[in-house]
């Protein structure tokens, strides 16, 4: 604590040496007993007593340890951790002080040694850099006023920066391919795993411009974010929601703290849209001639990733400029070329349309300026005169010469309102070509006007050839001929087409002329609407409607004339009214012999009264020879339908009037078989007969004979083989015919009998017949030794033996029996012995002819005849 300076050293003869003695106190102490001996060579010595106290300085530290705690370790950029230690010199005295410790690259100061007077302060400032994961702990040492030393402790930690996302699967967020519109959400935690807490901020850099709107790609949160230590989190939550076209993008969610960006995450995704430019969007055209035009080439890329509709606002380039194609599709990666074409109207010397716009399906519209300017063009001399029927057309050609070694596609450019033609003029190099040139008149010319126009060819070299054109329109020719074969009594509709050659709707009045005759037949008509309304540009049928009644041609001119503008059309038609066909067919049925009637309507359109002379192909209709009809009435027709013989037939039924001409009818009839006629009832004994009359009318009217057809299902039943008959009058003339019944069995018999003529038709009459057994004969007189024949008739259908008896042995038959032929008369010969008892009185007895079972029918039959003997008187 003491020392001496110099503590050795030499003094000359009457000189004088200084020597320093210091005390230096450590620390608080008292200094006693402290001697001092100073030895001079060759001399005495000196004892010196020192005698001190060290006292502390009065310096006051405001801390004597400071631990950073856990800190990140450091990379340039990042904010500093400071430590302020403040030393104050509350001591009366000045008070030096310095600071001994070596600076280190984790622990620095900025102080220097000064001398800190009384009452006043030095702040100083230690600054923690901690370059490794690990704990630090410095001293630092400063000496005050020389001699005394205070030490200071600096504690640190230094730790990883580890804030990392939850999920590692999530450190890679794709948003995938989006469309225009859509919007997606990713939610990320992340988590603080470092042992210190953190404040920061999350940054994108996006390097993409369409990124950079917050309305595109935004993120929560930003600013401030702190995360507590050892597990501390919290979401991120990313919104890609994209306006426009994207390509595909890799952009770095940055942690920025203290300075220092670390990456946290990748977010990756893209938008398909639509990426559509033009190779320029100013395009000068220079000067052209008035009406001629030019043409530049335009390109339309897509660079997108779809393909799009597009759509030239074409208005907007009208008049001067137009474009082609107007409209069209462009896919990803392909090029559309546009042919841009400035064809100016009037001579201007700054022809400019700016921002002409192109719609982009779902991307933004493309913008175009065009400019140019328009000067005149002087007219060739030569005028061109057309001349045509109204709404015809007339062409003319007109020589064009290229004289030059270019290909020629004209635009001509035609002024006037009836002049036409083509659009496009093609004329090869060195080479003159004419072109066709139309005109069609929708109006007459007046006298003394005509219909002005012009054409003019655009040159390619901006030059132009103009010509002068003028036009007579005269006027129209006939729109359609037409001719008709019209059977009379047959209402037609002719349909004119009736065209409107203007865009705007047109009334028509509507006018018939006779042309050939000059007039009308009183029986022909012609009606028709008096107007008829056309749209623009379209035609419109006109119903006209004709009706004859008699045979004839009429020429008929029918205009249509539009009473404004006095512009007609008109059409010339040729009605050849010919023979009528059917005008109705008439149905009738009825049995024969009976009667049906039909009524026929007869309407007289004329003013005055006609006759109609009636006549059929049919004998069996009754009707009169004519009808008369008076004016404007109807007359009704009534005929008569009896027929005679079934069968159907067809015939014509004709009505002829000198003023109206033919009426025709087909007339079908048809005649069902009638009933049968009035039975007739036979009754009689088996071997006899019955003649019953058949009686019936016949309505021929002619005399005629009727044939009898024998029953072939009964032959009992006998009639003559025909029978006359007389014509018949209006109600039929009788006609009686005998039937005779000659039955051959016992019972009931049928058949029927039919009477028929070519002329009269047939008749049916059923028969029935009833047999009886036979009825005994007689008496037959025999005298006595003479003979009589008895009639007996073999009424069988076939040869039958038969039997012959008496009764009474007075009488006899010469023969017993015989075979009598079917339907034949036999003779029995009887004869009469007389009475042998010599009595004169007469004898009784009885033939019986019989025969077998088999021949007779059901039962036996016999027929018995009465017999009577007579004995003459001899005397007499």
């Amino acid at each position: 604590m003491v020392t001496v300076t110099p503590d050795v050293g030499g003094v000359m003869f009457g000189e004088k040496q200084k020597c320093a003695l210091a005390f230096c106190p450590p620390s608080r102490t008292s200094l006693r007993g402290c001697e001092l001996t100073l030895k001079i060579s060759n001399g005495p010595s000196y004892n010196i007593s020192v005698v001190g106290y060290g006292i502390a300085p009065g310096l006051h530290f405001s801390f004597h340890s400071f631990n950073f705690g856990p800190c990140f370790i450091h990379r340039a950029g990042m904010p500093k951790h400071v430590a302020n230690l403040k030393v104050t010199n509350k001591d009366k005295k000045d008070i030096s002080l310095d600071c001994l410790y070596q600076q280190s690259s984790h622990v620095q100061h900025d102080f220097e040694a000064q001398v800190i007077p009384p009452g006043k302060s030095v702040e100083i400032n230690f600054t923690f850099y901690p370059r490794e994961g690990k704990r630090y702990h410095e001293t630092v040492t400063f000496e005050v006023n020389g001699l005394s030393k205070q030490s200071v402790e600096i504690l640190g930690q230094g730790t990883e920066m580890k804030i990392e996302v939850a999920n590692p699967k999530q450190k890679m967020v794709n948003f995938g391919a989006l469309r225009v519109g859509q919007t997606v959400k990713k939610v990320i935690p992340i988590v603080n795993n470092s042992p210190a807490p953190i404040t920061f901020n999350l940054v994108i850099t996006p390097g993409n411009l369409a990124l950079q709107d917050p309305g595109v790609l935004s993120w929560s949160p930003r600013n401030n974010v702190v995360l507590e230590p050892r597990g501390g989190t919290c979401k991120v939550e990313v919104v890609f929601s994209p306006k426009t076209r994207i390509t595909q993008f890799t952009e770095e969610v940055l942690l920025e703290c203290a300075g220092m960006n670390q990456p946290l995450l990748v977010l990756m995704g893209s938008c398909q849209g639509v990426e559509i430019g033009l190779d320029i969007e100013a395009m000068p055209f220079g000067a052209v001639v008035q009406r001629s035009q030019s043409t530049r080439k335009l390109v339309m890329t897509n660079t997108g990733d779809i393909g799009a509709r597009f759509r030239w606002d074409i208005e907007k380039f009208k008049p001067d400029f137009s474009i082609n194609p107007v409209s069209g599709y462009i896919s990803p990666g392909m090029e559309v070329d546009f042919e841009v074409t400035f064809h100016p109207q009037e001579v201007c010397q700054d022809i400019r349309y700016e921002s002409l716009k192109c719609q982009i399906e779902g991307g933004k519209p493309l913008k175009l300026t065009l400019t140019g300017m328009c000067i005149a063009v002087l007219p060739v001399k030569e005028q061109q005169h057309l001349t045509t029927h109204v709404r015809q057309r007339e062409t003319k050609n007109i020589m064009i010469m290229n004289r030059t070694n270019q290909l020629w596609n004209l635009r001509p450019v035609i002024e006037g309102e009836y002049f036409t033609g083509p659009e496009v003029f093609t004329v090869e190099p060195q080479q003159t070509k004419p072109y066709e040139l139309s005109y069609k008149p929708l109006s007459m010319t007046p006298e003394g006007r005509k219909h002005q126009g012009s054409v003019f060819f655009p040159l390619p070299d901006g030059s132009g050839l103009l010509y002068n054109i003028v036009g007579t329109a005269e006027h129209p020719k006939v729109n359609l001929r037409i001719q008709r074969e019209i059977p009379c009594k047959t209402s037609y509709v002719e349909m004119l087409p009736v065209g409107n050659w203007l865009k705007k709707p047109q009334r028509f009045r509507v006018k018939y002329e006779p042309m050939r005759p000059d007039k009308l037949d009183a029986g022909t008509t012609l009606k028709g609407l008096d107007y008829i309304d056309v749209p623009g540009n379209t035609k419109k049928d006109y119903k006209l409607s004709f009706y004859a009644h008699k045979e004839g041609s009429s020429l008929i001119k029918v205009t249509f004339t539009n009473e404004q503008t006095g512009e007609y059309q008109y059409f010339e038609v040729t009605f050849k009214a010919v023979k009528p066909g059917t005008i109705d067919s008439i149905d009738l049925s009825t049995p024969v012999r009976q009667s049906v009637q039909h009524t026929i309507t007869l309407k007289n359109p004329l003013s005055y009264g006609v006759t109609f002379a009636a006549t059929c192909t049919v004998p069996e209709v009754l009707m009169p020879n004519q009808l008369v009809v008076p004016g404007d009435t109807e007359g009704y027709f009534i005929l008569e339908y009896l027929p005679l013989k079934v069968g159907e037939t067809q015939g014509k039924l004709e009505f002829v009037c000198n003023d109206l001409g033919l009426y025709s009818y087909d007339i079908n009839l048809t005649a069902t078989q009638a009933g049968p006629e009035r039975a007739l009832y036979f009754r009689t004994c088996l071997g006899t007969s019955q003649i019953q009359v058949a009686r019936f009318f016949n309505f021929a009217k002619q005399k005629t004979d009727y044939l009898c057809s024998r029953p072939t299902d009964n032959p009992d039943f006998h009639t003559e083989k025909s029978v006359p008959a007389a014509p018949g009058s209006s109600g039929g003339t009788e006609v009686a015919l005998d039937v005779t019944y000659e039955p051959s069995r016992l019972g009931e018999s049928r058949g029927t009998l039919t009477v028929s003529s070519p002329v009269g038709g047939e008749y049916s009459f059923p028969l029935f017949g009833t047999c009886i057994p036979p009825k005994p004969q007689g008496p037959y007189i025999v005298r006595a030794g003479s003979t009589t024949s008895i009639t007996f008739r073999n009424v069988f259908q076939h040869t039958t033996a038969f039997i012959f008896q008496v009764d009474n042995p007075l009488f006899h038959v010469t023969k017993a029996g015989d075979n009598i032929r079917s339907r034949k008369d036999h003779r029995i010969v009887v004869g009469f012995d007389g009475n042998d008892s010599g009595s004169k009185a007469a004898v009784m007895g009885k033939l019986i002819v019989s025969c077998a079972r088999s021949a007779g029918g059901a039962s036996n039959v016999q027929w018995v005849y009465y017999l009577k003997g007579v004995t003459e008187n001899l005397n007499k």
